[in-house]
């Protein structure tokens, strides 16, 4: 009878040390049952239930950077290329939107960039591009951080070089 049960009790401590995982600082769980949205889990130790429950995703909550490189012609029809860098980071009580709702984030951040870059700096001559940079890079944050939000991402600066 020893015999028999000694597997039994190493298999069961096997899943019992698999069920607990560890979240990095900074970085969110995304927990699954069955493919259903669970929860979330931040940072520290946590037990799942083995084989019913998955982590799908962890999503990084720091401070990440986009580099959006444009090509765009101004008033006194000058061809110019202007480097927008974004900044944005997963909102912590939103984590669950940030990854179900926007399958590919960086490409919705760019695509918004394009948009308000291509409005903007038709408006312009060349040298007003550069004295106005500044303004160009307000209304890029304003119109992303509005667009953003909903999905779960902050913006929290953008800048025009």
């Amino acid at each position: 009878m020893g015999i028999y049960l000694a597997p039994v009790i190493f298999f069961g401590l096997i899943i019992l040390f698999a069920s607990f995982f560890v979240v990095k600082q900074e970085t969110a769980a995304i927990i699954e049952r069955f493919g259903k949205f669970q929860g979330v889990k931040h940072s520290g130790l946590h037990l799942k239930l083995q084989i019913i429950d998955q982590i799908a995703k962890r999503l990084n909550l720091r401070i990440q950077q986009l580099d959006v490189m444009i090509d765009t012609k101004t008033l006194d029809n000058v061809f110019i290329k202007m480097k927008i860098s974004v900044q944005y980071q997963v909102i912590r009580n939103q984590v669950g939107d940030a990854y179900y709702r926007l399958e590919n984030p960086e490409n919705q951040i760019t695509s918004f960039v394009f948009d308000v870059v291509r409005a903007e700096v038709p408006k312009l001559k060349l040298d007003d591009v550069f004295v106005r940079k500044d303004d160009i890079a307000v209304a890029v944050k304003s119109e992303l951080q509005e667009a953003m939000n909903s999905y779960g991402y902050d913006i929290i600066k953008a800048l025009v070089t």
